[in-house]
């Protein structure tokens, strides 16, 4: 094409012909530049073409080209219904682009403004709770203060009872060893009457210290804290939790899957399950569920030294033994993945995930309009770990790598529930 266009070219302006003319010589140009070179002012010299320097001797008179003139037309009004619909197209994608342009402010202010409303939502509850847990502060050590002043006042009553009673047995300790020494018959009508015993239990803290109405104020603080974070946690929006079953028609052969169908092992060796078009020929297996929604699960991963835990197609190859066939090697599915290090798969794209401890729970969260994957690692805190931002174009499953000597276990639970971690 682009040789074609070179012979459309006039030598002399370097433009497409225009209204083309050709000399005797067989060379072609514009009726205007072929003239404007012929009748050039003071001609001394005979005329030569311009294109192959052929003379003439006296001006040759230029032929229109009807043809070449014909070819360019043509070629000028197919260059003009392709550049109408190049021009409507690019205006076609400048205004898509324009929109999505206007979509991606709405939703920049948007999360400005939802970002903003949950900042003031929690700062001001945990303002009341700081205000909350200082007055439960002080209610508490107040009845600690109160409490010991009480046992410290009862404990010198005490003491000072046994300082006196100590002191009256002194006095007559030494009043009868006096009497002891001087002896006589009447010696005994003189002693005075027995010290009455009084069982003080002076040895015993707990007559003095009893914890349990401090315990009883602390319960009752602690309520009344707990009954607002209760509150709060209600008002919160939480995703629906996957209630994930996996699905034995899609477990590759050596997987052993427990009778709830919520563990996966490949510990015991070949299962003998029939063939099937939708088994896994890799150690694999799907959820039996699918959804489009937002949805959120927790996977138990200490028994597995390594695994893949993801997302993935329907339509995600199956038969074979390629690296392709695992979750994240492919471009049908998502997965976080650990064999020695952890790293976020798709596509066979690999991105390292910096972790500082074991990962033994894992939750995944997807939100699939929004095109969001997330994995967070439970322990003691909800630690984020990587998340993908996909369009997705099929419903999604639940998926699982299950390698030799590993076993998985699907968790139940709410996401900021600790009982599983």
């Amino acid at each position: 094409m682009e040789s074609l266009s070179a012979e459309l070219i006039c030598p002399i302006c370097l433009d497409l012909y225009n209204d083309p003319v050709m000399l005797n010589c067989g060379h072609n140009f514009c009726q205007e530049c072929i003239n404007l070179a012929l009748d050039i002012p003071n001609r001394s010299t005979d005329f030569k073409c311009p294109e192959c320097n052929t003379v003439f001797l006296q001006r040759p008179a230029p032929l229109r080209n009807l043809k070449l003139r014909n070819i360019i037309l043509h070629l000028q009004k197919a260059s003009h219904n392709k550049l109408q619909r190049s021009l409507l197209d690019l205006n076609r994608k400048q205004e898509d682009t324009e929109k999505r342009l206007h979509g991606l402010n709405e939703q920049k202010s948007k999360i400005h403004e939802s970002s903003q409303a949950l900042e003031i939502v929690l700062n001001t509850f945990f303002t009341m709770i700081k205000k909350d847990i200082r007055r439960s502060q002080k209610i508490v050590l107040g009845e600690i203060s109160r409490k010991k002043e009480h046992a410290l006042v009862q404990v010198s009553k005490f003491m000072e009872e046994l300082e006196i009673r100590k002191h009256e047995l002194s006095r007559r300790i030494h009043k009868t060893q006096e009497l002891l020494l001087g002896g006589g018959p009447l010696v005994t009508s003189l002693l005075e009457p027995e010290i009455e015993d009084r069982n003080l239990q002076s040895d015993s803290v707990a007559i003095f210290w009893d914890e349990t109405p401090i315990s009883l104020a602390f319960k009752r603080c602690l309520s009344g804290v707990v009954h607002m974070f209760s509150e709060l946690i209600q008002r919160m929006p939480e995703p629906k939790t996957l209630d994930i079953v996996l699905d034995v028609k899609t477990a590759c052969k050596d997987i052993h899957v427990s009778p709830d169908c919520r563990s996966a092992s490949n510990i015991s060796g070949h299962q003998g399950r029939p063939e099937g078009p939708e088994r896994f020929t890799v150690c694999q297996i799907l959820s039996t569920s699918s959804f489009s929604t937002q949805h959120y699960w927790k996977v138990d991963v200490s028994k597995a030294e390594e695994w893949i835990v993801g997302v993935a197609y329907h339509s995600m190859g199956r038969k074979t033994l390629s690296s392709d066939a695992y979750i994240g090697y492919n471009d049908k599915s998502w997965g976080l993945e650990y064999r020695q290090r952890l790293s976020a798969l798709h596509n066979n794209t690999r991105q390292e995930v910096t972790v500082n401890s074991p990962v033994k729970l894992l939750g995944v969260y997807v939100n699939y309009e929004s095109g969001l994957i997330s994995f967070y690692q439970l322990s003691d805190q909800f630690r984020h770990l990587f998340s993908f931002s996909a369009t997705f174009t099929e419903r999604l499953h639940a998926a699982f790598c299950v390698f030799p000597n590993a076993c998985i276990t699907i968790r139940k639970g709410k996401p900021w529930a600790k009982k599983d971690r």
